[in-house]
């Protein structure tokens, strides 16, 4: 069965459950020069190996998701470089559980504006993002170490119970994504 949502925007407390938000601090930045600003320690990552970093080309493509991965040993964080991107996460019921399935109630998209940046919390579902207009390049970062149940290297993609999708896109005007790409 298609499960269809709407995109929502990125905020604190929407995006609670599945992480935190890094965004431009509303309060006056701790320290300052001649020509810059500096909030330090906006967030934390809570990492006990090095971080390996990797780069994303987001391509035009069809708002559909029927796979996710999780890291259950592990935070991301990812950043946006030149172009809004959705991000499609869903909530790990039992981090325990090496043979759960994404559950497709719990998916949300976010639009992830340049300048932003999210953490996706430990067995956190999510999808490699998409790009709400054009193609778009996206950074992660994560621990390099091998997750609690197995390698992501091999096959970290699980399908939704009962051959079940998501489809998204409602939410975007019509300037902002590609007609044919809305439901």
């Amino acid at each position: 069965m298609q499960h269809s949502i709407n995109v929502e925007p990125l905020t604190k407390e929407a995006f609670e459950p599945y992480g935190k938000v890094i965004d431009l601090p509303s309060y006056a930045p701790p320290k300052r020069g001649d020509g810059w600003d500096c909030w330090n320690y906006i967030d934390m990552l809570d990492v006990h190996e090095p971080i390996g970093f990797g780069l994303v080309i987001t391509k035009k493509r069809e708002f559909l998701v029927d796979a996710m991965e999780r890291h259950v040993s592990r935070e991301e964080l990812l950043l946006t470089f030149d172009q809004e991107i959705i991000q499609p996460v869903a909530l790990c019921a039992d981090i325990d559980d090496p043979d759960e399935h994404p559950d497709v109630s719990t998916v949300r998209c976010f639009r992830i504006k340049p300048g932003q940046a999210i953490i996706i919390g430990r067995g956190v579902w999510h999808s490699p993002a998409y790009p709400a207009h054009d193609d778009a390049r996206y950074m992660f970062a994560i621990e390099k170490k091998k997750d609690k149940f197995g390698d992501e290297m091999i096959n970290p993609w699980v399908n939704f119970g009962n051959g079940d999708t998501v489809s998204f896109g409602d939410g975007l005007s019509i300037s902002e994504a590609d007609p044919s790409l809305i439901n």
